[in-house]
């Protein structure tokens, strides 16, 4: 019953045509029956023949009852074989939506294993950039007193050396510890803009003055060039002094001895303060300038090698600047040198009225 249920409610276009098919003939057959009146021949043919039991039903009627039988005994066998196949069908998208489900749940345990393993290495490099850097201020802090001889002549003058030498490296580990925590901070998302409203310029002189001592150890001349007036912004001043030594760093770092870096202050046509640093030195393809832009991505090269560095130079200059609402663009070729620009929205620029930095805005 259950069987036959479901074959009267199949929805399949095929077996309702054949039924159509033998539901036809049959009302042909019995048209043809009553028209001829089959039935008077058959007792016509009874009363001749006797001593043969034959059957009064019409001849019609038994061909249309059988042939409407094999139709249906037809489709009927097609409807299981189709409901075989789509019984199979649906078991086999069952398997692959079960075996998907898994795949997307093991993705997402993956996702989540890797952002917590991410978190833990930005707290643990945090936190042992903390720790770290309270000791070396304290080298640094006792090497400057040694060098300055507060306390009295050290004696042997090889002893300012090695002081020199001890405040010099200090610095230099203390430097690479605040940029990974800095980018440590940064991927967290805890670093935070400490606002204010201060000369752009006096903060470029600042991080020119910081990275000479590195720009004449390694024979490369520093030029400068901002408005002559006070260039008002709102922004970070550390954050801000950053972005300018690092770009300042790492020009140096990669031009050759002899070389020029220049530092140029600018605010250009839609108002927008340009911080450009540009070098003449290795220069960079465009493989290795995605590269460079990646935390930790050192191009290899043999003076990245005989240099170093973290690679971290660009990818905190990047962030920061994004931080400011800003971005960075850079543009090198291999052996004609790099030219890194900072662009900085206008609304950070406090532009007086009248002022020089206005009209050359204006113009």
């Amino acid at each position: 019953m259950f069987r036959t249920a479901k074959f009267l409610h199949c929805k399949h276009a095929r077996p309702l045509v054949d039924l159509a098919v033998a539901a036809a003939i049959f009302v042909l057959l019995v048209v043809l029956s009553m028209v001829f009146d089959l039935a008077e021949e058959w007792h016509l043919l009874h009363e001749k023949y006797e001593g043969y039991q034959i059957d009064a039903i019409p001849l019609a009627f038994t061909l249309a009852v059988g042939l409407f039988g094999w139709f249906a005994w037809r489709r009927w066998h097609d409807f299981e074989r189709e409901a075989a196949e789509s019984e199979a069908a649906r078991q086999q998208l069952q398997v692959e939506l079960r075996l998907r489900l898994e795949t997307e749940r093991g993705l997402q345990e993956a996702q989540h294993q890797a952002e917590a393993a991410d978190r833990a290495k930005s707290e643990f490099l945090a936190n042992m950039s903390h720790e770290l850097r309270t000791p070396l201020n304290a080298t640094i802090g006792f090497a400057e007193l040694m060098q300055r001889e507060v306390r009295g002549p050290l004696g042997d003058p090889r002893y300012q050396e090695y002081v020199s030498n001890i405040k010099e490296s200090g610095e230099h580990l203390l430097s690479l510890i605040n940029e990974i925590l800095d980018l440590s901070k940064i991927e967290a998302g805890k670093l935070e803009l400490h606002e204010e409203v201060f000369d752009l310029t006096n903060t470029a002189v600042s991080a020119v003055r910081l990275v000479t001592p590195q720009a004449q150890k390694l024979g490369v001349s520093i030029e400068t060039s901002w408005p002559s007036q006070e260039l008002p912004f709102r922004g970070d001043t550390r954050i801000m002094k950053q972005v300018m030594t690092n770009l300042l760093s790492n020009a140096c770092k990669f031009s050759h001895l002899g070389g020029h870096v220049s530092l140029t202050l600018a605010i250009n046509a839609s108002g927008r303060c340009v911080i450009k640093v540009c070098d003449d030195g290795i220069g960079m393809t465009v493989e290795e300038i995605a590269l460079a832009l990646q935390p930790f991505g050192r191009v290899d090269s043999y003076v990245s090698r005989k240099r170093g560095g973290t690679g971290l130079g660009l990818p905190l200059v990047k962030a920061m600047a994004e931080l400011h609402g800003g971005r960075l663009s850079v543009e090198s070729s291999p052996g004609k040198g790099t030219e890194a620009s900072v662009i900085l929205p206008a609304e950070r620029v406090i532009v007086p009225a009248g002022s020089f930095v206005r009209k050359l805005a204006a113009g």
